[in-house]
């Protein structure tokens, strides 16, 4: 949508093929009885000028300026989140506490005498932290997350998310001589007044104004391409299947699926798109009578015993989440598209979310309960296998050897990347679509760049 809306304002013609039948995509929001729910967290914040001015502009006085507050639940204790290691051990009690202190001081320095390269998310952090907070913390959580063995997910993972706090630092925090603030968290941020899609849908309705279409509920089947270019998207949509004239495409399809459209993939190829995966997230949302439950946003829920990954309440990103007297819950639930889980009915999924808040100290929702249903995202997040770096330059390539065709985006890219830089992304292949100019490192914008939330110690 803001590639649509920059070029849109340049005067370019421009079809939306939106597969939903809302924009926004992961950043979508929808309603329910008066009860707005995002699809997962959302928040903006952007170390683009660019991009503020883009969405501030679109939303003036509808975007609200929230403080964050989340927490780590874990044995029973809630941490800050992102986990401070004083905060960590000091509720850890005296002797679990040292035991981890001495654990993450012996991998600190040992790192720092003979560093070594870590291939898994599990060695990287066994090395940084130590053995203790791992098994604690990142280890359960990061599989319950992904589905997988940490050992088998790339360190590329934990070297995009988690930074490294100073050894000095934890022991001086530890004794209250100093607190440093994190520099990369931000706890301040921006939120629209109706919840994270309604940046899009004001963008939708300039480019609609500017001449642009978008077709709701439209899923591109295949392309047809000639001489190295796209000449034509076909869709389906309730008027049946029928193509679409063009001259460029900027394409946020899973990047497997939309290599496999342009066709002639090698054996290679066929295999890289084969292991390029997807965590789904089914998300119960439940509408609530009564007061805030909690004070936090969000809440991570790091055993494995505890079927949500993370818990919501989106009254607290904005008052106007909910009905007055009202609030809401969002259980998030990492699973496979087709297991068990994706496939459970809404009851099911919801006294066993229900069972669960009991357990966590949350009681008497059920009494409160007005209304629950699911919302499901089927390639939610890009799951980094240990050579998924390979695969992913394979099917880059591949989609490369199309002269008028850019993909980016979290699904597009099969990169973990947040909301701005998304837009980011957009407004890049805007220019070189006008501009027939580069292309290829659209998908590859702030690699390595600081992220805004690389200090957490949990995805």
């Amino acid at each position: 949508m803001t590639a649509a809306l920059a070029l849109t304002r340049r005067g370019v013609r421009v079809t939306v093929v939106e597969r939903e039948v809302r924009v926004g995509g992961l950043c979508g929001t929808h309603e329910h009885r008066g009860f707005r729910f995002d699809y997962g967290g959302h928040r903006f914040i952007t170390q683009s000028t660019e991009i503020d001015r883009f969405v501030r502009d679109s939303l003036g006085d509808q975007l609200l300026t929230r403080t964050r507050s989340s927490v780590v639940v874990n044995g029973g204790a809630r941490y800050h989140y992102p986990l401070q290691l004083d905060d960590v051990l000091a509720k850890y009690g005296v002797a679990r506490g040292a035991r981890a202190l001495a654990s993450y001081a012996r991998a600190n320095v040992a790192q720092r005498l003979q560093p070594r390269e870590a291939k898994s998310f599990r060695d990287w952090v066994v090395q940084r932290f130590g053995r203790d907070l791992y098994d604690t913390f990142f280890g359960p959580y990061t599989e319950k997350l992904w589905g997988i063995a940490p050992e088998t997910i790339s360190a590329d993972w934990a070297a995009q998310r988690i930074s490294i706090p100073s050894l000095n630092d934890v022991v001086l925090r530890l004794l209250g001589v100093r607190r440093p603030e994190v520099r990369t968290y931000a706890r301040k941020y921006l939120y629209p007044r109706l919840g994270i899609g309604q940046i899009f849908e004001n963008f939708e309705k300039e480019v609609a104004e500017n001449g642009g279409v978008i077709r709701h509920g439209a899923e591109v089947i295949s392309v047809r391409t000639s001489r190295g270019r796209v000449q034509a998207v076909a869709i389906r949509d309730e008027a049946g299947e029928h193509e679409i004239p063009c001259d460029a495409v900027l394409s946020t399809i899973a990047l497997p699926a939309f290599a496999r459209m342009l066709g002639s993939l090698d054996r290679e190829g066929e295999a890289s798109a084969g292991r390029l995966r997807f965590r789904a997230i089914r998300m119960l949302n439940v509408l609530l009578e009564g007061p805030p439950v909690s004070p936090h946003t969000w809440m991570y829920i790091s055993e494995p015993s505890y079927l949500a990954a993370r818990i919501q309440e989106p009254l607290h990103r904005s008052p106007s989440m909910a009905p007055p007297g009202c609030t809401s819950l969002m259980f998030e639930v990492p699973c496979e598209a087709g297991d068990a889980v994706w496939s459970a009915s809404d009851a099911q999924i919801y006294e066993r979310c229900m069972s669960d808040a009991d357990r966590l100290g949350i009681h008497g929702l059920r009494s409160r309960t007005i209304d629950s249903f699911s919302s499901f995202v089927r390639e939610g997040y890009p799951i980094y296998h240990l050579d998924y770096g390979a695969d992913r330059e394979r099917l880059l390539a591949h989609v490369d050897r199309t002269s008028n065709v850019i993909t980016c985006g979290r699904q597009g890219g099969f990169r973990y990347i947040f909301m701005d830089t998304a837009m980011e992304m957009g407004l890049r292949a805007a220019e070189a679509i006008e501009a027939r100019g580069a292309r290829r490192n659209i998908s590859e914008l702030r690699v390595g760049g600081g992220l805004i939330e690389a200090c957490a110690l949990t995805a």
